[in-house]
């Protein structure tokens, strides 16, 4: 019956694994690199349709080199991930005594970013992606930050941007936190592309998200976002506003509203009407504010057979008769009424 190693003898062999998948990586690289040089010195031959056997040859014998490389990474990478998997757990079983417990054993990050680096490198590119998917929703903030900095440096291109894309797959909260550690780190293409991952998310974790960005300090991100969401079509700008609403984020409701007050007319109608109250009346308070009096006599126009948007619009108006008396005489030239309909009902009574 075989014995099961010793802790000691474990974490040796672990090291000893880390070294020869270290030094395959360098062989797997140099074999690809060889590779590349003599299918391009194929293709720049002068007779491409008889290219020289010898060259045919080597590609061969490096092709074959490079992808028998690969396997046995992964056959590197699969045994050291087990063996990573067996020392976390007898650090759990290790008996308790009254000595302060020792730190948990945190991954090894270098050993991760060899397993990432070689399995890309051996066309495993669906295995790859499932590994960062893994690593950021696993690791710690820090860590995968750390990862993050190892691939960006040391490791195949673009792998750093793909970890950072995968950290917005998690929570909110763990997304901001991996985007704050990101910069923290200096690494600023990886933490553009977590923030940019952030602009797909749908209506209804935007809430969540701003709060994860206000209370990790990031309000410009925060503004950013809601900046954009400024200009999306009506259903989904209307379902973000009303999830904001019922979060009780009434600030970044007037923002919406008022990023949105720069989209047409026919827009803002359309949004006036799909919105759930309160907000249409929000929407038209922020419009009186912001749009010249030519644009909010097209809008009365727009909204004249809604009564009661129309009424919000003129109490917003009416609100600063002062400022507005261009835009109300300008409703009156148009033929359109300067008075909500409760109060003019009476006034045609008179009559």
């Amino acid at each position: 019956m075989r014995m099961r190693p010793t802790a000691p003898e474990s974490e040796q062999h672990a090291h000893e694994l880390r070294a020869e998948l270290d030094e395959l990586l360098r062989a797997s690289r140099y074999a690809g690199q060889r590779e590349r040089r003599l299918a391009e010195a194929i293709r720049a031959s002068p007779d491409r349709q008889r290219p020289e056997g010898d060259l045919l040859r080597q590609l061969a014998q490096a092709r074959t080199l490079r992808e028998g490389l690969g396997a046995r990474c992964r056959q590197l990478s699969d045994q050291l991930q087990a063996l990573e998997l067996d020392l976390r757990q007898r650090a759990q079983e290790a008996p308790q005594f009254a000595t302060p417990e020792p730190p948990p054993l945190r991954p090894d990050i270098g050993a991760l970013a060899q397993r990432v680096t070689a399995l890309h490198h051996s066309g495993a590119h669906p295995e790859t992606a499932e590994l960062l998917t893994q690593a950021a929703a696993r690791l710690t903030p820090t860590d995968t930050a750390h990862l993050a900095g190892i691939l960006a440096r040391g490791g195949p291109s673009g792998v750093s941007l793909r970890l950072a894309r995968s950290a917005a797959q998690t929570t909110p909260e763990l997304a901001v936190a991996v985007l704050v550690e990101l910069r923290e780190a200096g690494l600023a293409e990886e933490a553009a592309e977590l923030f940019h991952a952030f602009w797909s998310y749908p209506a209804h974790t935007l809430p969540a998200l701003l709060a994860a960005l206000e209370h990790a300090g990031q309000l410009a991100d925060g503004a950013t976002l809601l900046w954009e969401w400024g200009s999306a079509p009506t259903p989904e700008l209307t379902a973000l506003a009303a999830g904001l609403q019922h979060a009780g984020r009434h600030c970044d409701v007037r923002t919406l509203l008022r990023q949105a007050a720069g989209r047409p007319t026919a827009d803002l109608a359309a949004l006036a009407i799909e919105l759930p109250a309160p907000l249409p009346a929000a929407l038209l308070h922020e419009l009186a504010a912001l749009r010249p009096p030519a644009e909010l006599v097209r809008l009365a126009a727009a909204l004249d057979g809604s009564q009661e948007l129309y009424d919000h619009l003129l109490a917003a108006l009416r609100a600063d008769e002062a400022r507005h008396r261009t835009t109300l005489a300008a409703l009156r030239s148009a033929g359109l009424p300067t008075e909500p309909a409760a109060a003019s009902r009476p006034r045609r009574g008179r009559r």
